[in-house]
Formats: structure tokens, C-alpha cells, sequence
């Protein structure tokens, strides 16, 4: 009987832990799968929208500074309804919010895509996690600093 009641358990565990998004791996809105590929510092950046278009803009840090460059893909399901989306933000280690200057535009325009997002943030700095809507994306496993 307790085997029985630690097996049901152990699959009860396992099935919250298979459903759950992994680490760097969120739905934002439903129908739009977000996965973080890669975190890369630089002392210049594009700050194109998302997806990529013609805007060409780029940026230079000050003394003290870099980009942290946060590429993330995007998968749009048929399901997807466009909307409006406000622009991703990320957090360090001490929980401090950083903005970038790229936007969101004609999100579901094609259905794969990959954008990198630019934040100025000090020199050095740990992120922690990136914030697309209402979904929170690990950052830890990418920025080992």
C-alpha cells in the first residue's frame, strides 16, 4: 500500500515537472512559444523591433556600461491573437529592472522568428531573468558571470 501511495506521488511530481516551462522557456500570450537561445555582452547594439524589420538604429555604451544582448525565439501557434505587447524588461541579482529600447512589432507576422534584445546595464552585471508579458524566462543558466 505505502509503495502504491509513493508511486502515485512520484508520478503526481513528475507531472508537474514535465508540464512546467524549463529554464529560458515561457508562453508570454497564449499561442506564442518564447525560448531564450543565447546572452552575449558588447559595447554596441542593434536596437532593431521584433520581429527583425527595417529599423536600423544602433547604439553605443558609455564608460561603465555594455549591453547584455538577449536572444530569444519566438513560435507562433495558428491559435495566436495579436495584440499589443509592452517591451521585454530584465532583472539582475539584486532584483534591479532593466528597459531596452526595442519593440514588439506585428508579432505574429511569421510563424518563427528570432530577436535580440539590448539592455545597457552596468558592467559586469548578473541577470536573472527576463520578463515578456506575463511570462518570466530564466537567465541564470546563460549569464554564468
Amino acid at each position: 500500500m505505502k509503495r502504491a501511495i509513493a508511486g502515485v506521488a512520484l508520478a503526481a511530481v513528475l507531472a508537474v515537472v514535465v508540464s512546467g516551462q524549463g529554464a529560458g522557456k515561457a508562453e508570454p500570450l497564449p499561442g506564442l512559444a518564447a525560448t531564450v537561445t543565447k546572452v552575449e555582452r558588447a559595447a554596441t547594439a542593434s536596437l532593431r523591433d521584433c520581429p527583425p524589420g527595417t529599423n536600423t538604429v544602433n547604439a553605443v555604451t558609455r564608460p561603465g556600461e555594455q549591453f547584455a544582448l538577449v536572444t530569444v525565439a519566438f513560435t507562433v501557434a495558428p491559435a495566436f491573437k495579436a495584440s499589443p505587447m509592452k517591451r521585454p524588461t530584465v532583472t539582475d541579482a539584486a532584483d534591479k529592472r532593466y528597459n531596452t529600447a526595442s519593440t514588439f512589432v506585428d508579432v505574429g507576422s511569421v510563424p518563427e522568428y528570432s530577436c535580440t534584445f539590448p539592455f545597457r546595464v552596468p558592467e559586469g552585471t548578473k541577470l536573472k531573468a527576463m520578463q515578456i508579458e506575463s511570462a518570466s524566462l530564466d537567465l541564470s543558466a546563460f549569464d554564468a558571470r
